[in-house]
């Protein structure tokens, strides 16, 4: 490999990044990329935002300091760029297109890769040893905090408790503290909660690896322990 291909792989390396399944790239080297001024693709970006071609979730506001000034600059997930790019122009547009695209699907197609190798949620729960499904649900709804900040939530930490006690709700009738609520069942209930547990866990997960927006998980969230009560009659405090 020469030393320009080693350099070009470790600048999209370095531009193209994210979480959470989430890839994103920088406006500014996005003009990079394509040879415009900054200014000019934030002009581009504001008009797709104000048109709704690029949507609020797609596309995160964001600044920079540069000589002790700060400066306006958007973070642009994948579906935003795919969007904006036909609009931007430059001088080096068709480069830069392809580079960026290609190196788009390529991390693309090494998620989806570890996203299938991933084992079923009931296989984790049977070999990972000490981790129960409360443990299982509170991994869960930690990354769920993030991904929702990640998109803009201002309250994303209410998720711990909303998201618990829906699943609680989905087994019993009444209200306990969620670090009492297992001392009040028996075996057979606290099997039950379990289930709930890891349908609220499994529901968060799938829709982080779809990358489906924050609150349309919770709906789904919520939609997964309404079946799961479906035909049941709460088993305390009923």
């Amino acid at each position: 490999m020469t030393a320009h291909k080693k350099a070009a792989k470790t600048s999209l390396s370095l531009i193209i990044h994210g979480g959470n399944n989430q890839l994103c790239i920088d406006s500014r080297d996005i003009a990079k990329e394509f040879g415009r001024q900054h200014k000019n693709v934030l002009q581009t970006i504001d008009e797709l935002l104000a048109d709704g071609t690029i949507s609020r979730l797609e596309s995160k506001p964001s600044k920079y300091s540069k000589r002790g000034k700060e400066y306006r600059c958007f973070e642009l997930n994948e579906a935003g760029f795919l969007k904006a790019m036909p609009f931007i122009g430059g001088r080096k547009s068709k480069e830069g297109q392809k580079r960026l695209v290609d190196e788009f699907f390529r991390i693309r197609r090494q998620l989806d890769r570890q996203s299938k190798e991933r084992e079923t949620l009931a296989y984790q729960v049977a070999r990972i040893s000490g981790k129960d499904s409360r443990g299982i649900l509170t991994d869960a709804i930690q990354h769920f905090v993030g991904y929702a900040r990640a998109q803009g939530s201002q309250s994303a930490d209410k998720y711990f408790t909303i998201i618990t006690n829906a699943a609680h709700k989905a087994v019993v009738s009444i209200e306990p503290q969620a670090t009492q609520v297992r001392e009040l069942m028996t075996a057979i209930q606290l099997k039950t909660l379990e289930l709930a547990e890891l349908t609220a866990a499994q529901a968060l997960t799938e829709g982080m690896d779809k990358q489906q927006p924050y609150k349309d998980i919770y709906q789904d969230v919520k939609a997964a322990l309404l079946s799961f009560v479906t035909d049941r009659t709460p088993i305390l405090g009923g």
